[in-house]
């Protein structure tokens, strides 16, 4: 990233703020997903709704890897997949567990017409 930028810009001024453009959507991403997590580990671990949502994405991961790859799955796995991509999939994601959880028979209806396949 920074290398291709290197070639693109003579003046370091422009050179640091086209690298800072580039970079941060995924460094806000990845903060807002440290708070989330920080908030989620602190108050949410031990609620049973919490429990539930967390093996239903497995098992959504599980019957559909090529569409649903949870938000922690694709920071900690997938460096093909940015921070600001895993941010946006990953809400998109929980909407569509709160929807099974409510009618399990919609999953693979709401996998195929919210999220594209990775890859």
């Amino acid at each position: 990233m920074f290398d291709d930028l290197l070639g693109e810009h003579e003046d370091m001024a422009h050179l640091f703020d086209a690298f800072e453009r580039q970079r941060r959507p995924n460094a806000e991403a990845i903060a807002q997903m440290s708070l989330e997590n920080y908030a989620e580990m602190r108050a949410t671990v031990l609620d049973p709704t919490f429990k539930r949502h967390q093996e239903l994405a497995l098992e959504l991961e599980a019957r559909f890897p090529d569409r649903f790859i949870r938000r922690y799955s694709m920071v900690m796995f997938h460096p093909e997949i940015p921070y600001a991509e895993a941010l946006r999939r990953g809400a998109v994601q929980a909407d569509i567990i709160a929807a099974i959880d409510r009618n399990p028979e919609r999953a693979a209806a709401l996998i195929h017409e919210c999220l594209a396949p990775i890859g």
